[in-house]
């Protein structure tokens, strides 16, 4: 990889990487560019300008984050309670959707870990069938409601974004640094909605009615991204967590979500943008597919993750697209030694660095907040400015 000597912004090394251009040194990114954040920094700085600040001052790549636009709230009215119930150890929490299409409801056990008051439209906690006692989406009959409920922000919703965008892009401008937007994307919001299981049936029974939730989903995050993109987003970073192999068979992910992220990149990309597509496990037996979408930044390579090869995946797409990650998060950063932590960065390093286009970064978000966990945060800063400039 080529290197140059002039110093760079944050911005500039960050595009030209994604360019496979020649950089001063290595990016090395927590936060901004992909999924990952590190919980004690958010706490210690929870005001984003403030936090960009900090990671500038260790030395390393961020970018400031606008995240996920709302639903237009104006479509459809929301009703939330709880109810106790025979046979239930937990207090059932509800949320209602009205809209002049139907209702939709969710249902779920609020146990000691859930932390909600009321079931929100999203969450991840809503997956296990364990916790949902019902799903949001159930049939083909309730996907009427859900295109009512999903329509993208507008009026003093929208009005508050661009405020927003605007106050973050002089601090990106002052700083040099990328101002990036976040979308859910397609195949968790439906996984969200509907569980694991429920819709995998639907989409192996029922194709037609699988093509169309897929597609209120899709035209609701396309909106979404146009509105990014309209502001004047340098990038956007889209959740395909739950379009891995680990539930879907390539040729399923290839029905039903090839063509949403052909058109997503394509608008990115007409736009002048970067994207990056956000995968931790279960990337490996799509990655021809990769190659074939040319988004520009694969995001969260976690070599511990299942069956993860970072050889065999720099060899495939590397010449295409950048590659962001390389480090555990949970059993190195977190919980590892030190010794562990350099040689993590080194194995990164060795695997994904040579011909570019590479940004070290965690697999996943750190989420403890312990000594270990911050003394290794340190330590895998240090690990990467020894390696930075010469990567082997």
């Amino acid at each position: 990889m080529a290197t140059r000597r002039t110093a760079m912004t944050s911005k500039e090394r960050i595009l030209a990487t994604v360019r496979g251009e020649a950089v001063d040194h290595v990016p090395l990114c927590f936060e901004g560019v992909g999924h990952p954040f590190v919980l004690f920094a958010n706490r210690l700085y929870p005001d984003p300008f403030a936090r960009a600040k900090y990671y500038l001052d260790l030395g390393v790549d961020t970018a400031v984050s606008i995240h996920d636009l709302p639903a237009n709230a104006g479509t459809y009215q929301t009703r939330q309670w709880t109810e106790r119930r025979p046979g239930e150890a937990a207090e059932i929490a509800i949320t209602e959707y009205v809209t002049d299409a139907g209702t939709l409801r969710q249902e779920v056990r609020r146990t000691g870990d859930y932390h909600h008051p009321y079931p929100p439209l999203f969450s991840d906690h809503h997956v296990p069938p364990s916790r949902s006692v019902r799903y949001l989406i159930r049939t083909a009959d309730d996907l009427d409601a859900l295109e009512r409920i999903f329509q993208p922000p507008a009026g003093e919703q929208l009005a508050a974004y661009r405020r927003d965008v605007a106050q973050a892009r002089r601090f990106c401008d002052r700083h040099g640094l990328l101002l990036a937007g976040t979308l859910w994307g397609v195949g968790d919001p439906l996984i969200w909605m509907t569980g694991i299981e429920p819709l995998l049936m639907m989409a192996m029974e029922q194709p037609q009615a699988m093509e169309r939730f897929v597609a209120i989903v899709s035209a609701w995050n396309q909106a979404r991204l146009e509105i990014h993109l309209d502001a004047g987003i340098d990038l956007i970073y889209r959740r395909g967590w739950y379009e891995s192999t680990d539930f879907w068979s390539p040729s399923l992910y290839r029905q039903f979500f090839l063509e949403p992220l052909r058109r997503e990149i394509a608008a990115t990309h007409q736009a002048g943008c970067v994207y990056t597509y956000i995968m931790n496990t279960g990337a490996m037996p799509l990655l021809g597919m990769f190659g074939e979408l040319g988004f520009d930044i694969y995001s969260n390579i976690d070599p511990m993750a299942g069956h993860t090869d970072l050889g065999l995946i720099k060899r495939t797409v590397g010449g295409q697209m950048t590659l962001y990650g390389g480090v555990n998060n949970n059993h190195i950063v977190e919980r590892g030694t030190p010794q562990q932590v350099r040689a993590a960065v080194d194995d990164a390093f060795d695997a994904l660095a040579p011909g570019g286009r590479f940004i070290l970064g965690p697999g996943d978000s750190i989420l403890a907040d312990s000594d270990v966990c911050r003394r290794n945060f340190d330590t895998m800063i240090d690990a990467w400015k020894a390696r930075r400039s010469t990567p082997r």
